[in-house]
């Protein structure tokens, strides 16, 4: 058995070697794409089931699309938030859960949870409801390349959710409100 420092990111089964871009790029995609069509089939029920009164707060992409310039919307969602938000929704909790020998299920679970709660706290209810199935996707994208490294599953999660924020953009761009 080799003891591993607490710097040490690596693992006994982190031997595998890392797939090719290409393919965590396509995956990515696929990943982002299905995220999208989850959140808006758990959007599209929830506004079904709850009376608006419980809603929350309306911060989707229509209120950053009336707040910010085009250029400015699309750095924004598909660049910096999905390095910010995969760095601190995955990518630490994870490992951090990791490390304390957290089955996969349970980790999924706790970085859905955590995720929801974030979006519950800036955007209330509905938002808390779909930013579960999207935290618990994302959790799943990033422990599932996690096997050949931290850098494999980070940059395919990250990947995924700019896809799917682009997917979302589109949507809103359309009139389909997030």
């Amino acid at each position: 058995m080799q003891v591993h420092s607490s710097h040490d990111l690596s693992s006994q089964d982190d031997d595998k070697p890392a797939p090719p871009v290409l393919e965590l790029a396509l995956a990515g995609l696929g990943w982002g794409l299905l995220t999208c069509m989850l959140c808006f089939a758990i959007l599209f029920l929830t506004k079904w089931l709850l009376p608006p009164e419980y809603w929350g707060a309306h911060t989707g992409l229509a209120k950053f699309k009336r707040e910010m310039s085009l250029p400015l919307l699309v750095f924004w969602v598909v660049i910096y938030s999905p390095i910010l938000e995969t760095f601190l929704g995955q990518l630490l909790p994870l490992e951090i859960l990791k490390r304390l020998g957290a089955s996969r299920q349970l980790s999924i679970f706790i970085g859905a949870i955590l995720w929801g709660i974030v979006h519950c706290i800036s955007g209330g209810l509905l938002h808390a409801i779909v930013a579960l199935g999207s935290g618990a996707m994302f959790s799943f994208v990033y422990l599932r390349y996690r096997g050949p490294g931290v850098a494999a599953a980070y940059t395919t999660t990250a990947f995924s959710r700019a896809c799917n924020n682009i997917a979302i953009l589109v949507a809103v761009f359309y009139g389909l409100d997030a």
